[in-house]
Parts: structure tokens; sequence; C-alpha cells
């Protein structure tokens, strides 16, 4: 538990779940009767949708041209490939986003498949230091004689600040076939307000998080809690310039 003066953060407890997915429970306190049901939706609505993470962005695979081509080796056609790649769940062994983590722009993984066989992420060879969450995730099929070759572009995306398409997939003129990635490592977010038993005029949150595997529960709660902190004092500081403006223009008014 970490306590500053009359406020907490503590870990209640925490699982590694089925498919290495992790979940998380916390106690946020203490609020006043209301505060705490204020912060615990800010809270959830930042942890849904605006965690950073690693996805697969652009791919170029051998002799497609756009992703309703099709290879005599692959089983599946291209589009269905481009879906699954698009589904991996990817981390970082550096990935600490409370600790000023500043992964590069960009990664590139390569896939060199001969048949036959089944087609993982584990047959995919990341760069370090970038590893699949679920090795096991299926990609394709390769036929008894085929052969699947294909280059993958890794980025680390924030989907606060990232400007994204209407389109599911893309194709640009060299073969490039991009995937309109929005990462979502938290999969789900659950809150009760409860009274603090000594305290009756004060309220507490009681927060579950569930994680796609790529991040921690915690990582993902320290982050949330320093990035609305962040943006509600960019607020504070832009209204205090106001009110610095405000005084200076009533007094010119006097004058």
């Amino acid at each position: 538990m970490f306590v500053n003066k009359n406020k907490f953060v503590s870990s209640i407890e925490s699982r590694v779940q089925e498919n290495n997915e992790l979940y998380g429970r916390f106690h946020l306190g203490s609020f006043g009767i209301g505060q705490a049901l204020t912060i615990a939706n800010a809270l959830r609505r930042t942890l849904l949708s605006d965690i950073p993470a690693f996805v697969i962005t652009k791919v170029e695979i051998d002799d497609v041209r756009h992703e309703f081509d099709s290879i005599d080796a692959i089983q599946e056609n291209i589009l269905d490939v481009l879906l699954n790649l698009k589904k991996l769940t990817l981390t970082s062994l550096d990935l600490n986003l409370n600790n000023e983590f500043s992964p590069k722009k960009e990664y590139n993984a390569y896939i060199n498949f001969e048949g036959p066989g089944i087609i993982t992420a584990n047959d995919i060879n990341f760069p370090s230091p970038i590893i699949p969450v679920y090795k096991d995730s299926y990609i394709a099929t390769c036929s008894n004689t085929g052969k699947f070759t294909a280059k993958l572009t890794i980025e680390f995306i924030d989907p606060y600040n990232s400007i994204q398409t209407d389109k599911n997939l893309l194709i640009q003129n060299n073969n490039e076939l991009m995937l309109n990635s929005v990462p979502k490592p938290v999969k789900q977010v659950n809150y009760t307000i409860q009274k603090l038993a000594t305290f009756p005029d004060k309220e507490y949150i009681s927060l579950e998080i569930w994680t796609d595997g790529s991040i921690d529960p915690n990582n993902a709660l320290q982050y949330v809690l320093e990035k609305l902190t962040k943006i509600f004092f960019s607020f504070s500081n832009l209204a205090n310039n106001m009110d610095s403006i405000l005084f200076n223009d009533n007094e010119k008014r006097i004058n």
C-alpha cells in the first residue's frame, strides 16, 4: 500500500489467467462522498482507450499485391492472414510505461516458413526486445511444398496521440499492406464505490483491471493516474494564466 496523508493506493489481488491474461484488483481512496464516482469513471475510460502498446502496422508478403490476393501455398486468403496478424498480442521485455520508456519508432519482424505445417507467432523472427504474449497464436496453414515469406512492421502506438483512418485495411503502391491497428491492451475494467468503515463520510474505489498480458495491471493503473494528473495540471496552468490576463485587463480599465 502507498499512503500520502489521507490518500492511498493498494494492490489487493493479482493473478495470471488463461492465455497469459493478467488480472489486478486495487483500492484507491479516500474521497469525499460523490468524488469517487467521478474519478472512477475517468480511470475506466482512460484505461480502456488510452494505453499505448506494440502493434503490427504494415505487412509485406512475397508475391502479394493486395489484401484480396491469394497464395497457392496458404489455405487462408490474404485478408484472413492479415486479420490473424492484427490480432497478435505483443509486448517488450523492457516495457515500463512509468519509467521514461522510449521505444524505437519502428521494428521489423520476419516470417520465413516452409511447409508443411501451421504458422504461429512462434514462427516469427522478432527483434529484441519484442516478444509475443501468446506463442501459439494462429496465423495460417502452409501446404506440403509451400513457402510463406513476409516482413512485418511493428510500432509502439499511443492511441491518444495517433491519427487513425476509418478503414480497417489499406494498401499502398509498394505492396505494403497497411493494418489500421489500434492497441487495446486493457480488455475490461470494473469498479465499485465503497464506504470506509472508520470514516462514514469517506469512500474509496475498488478497481478491477483485466489486460491481454502485454502490460501488468499495476503498470497500466500507474500510467493512467500520471496521465490524468498531467492533463488536469496543464489546464490548471492555463487557468492561472487566464486569471493574470483578466486581472491586467481590469487594472487597465480602472486606470
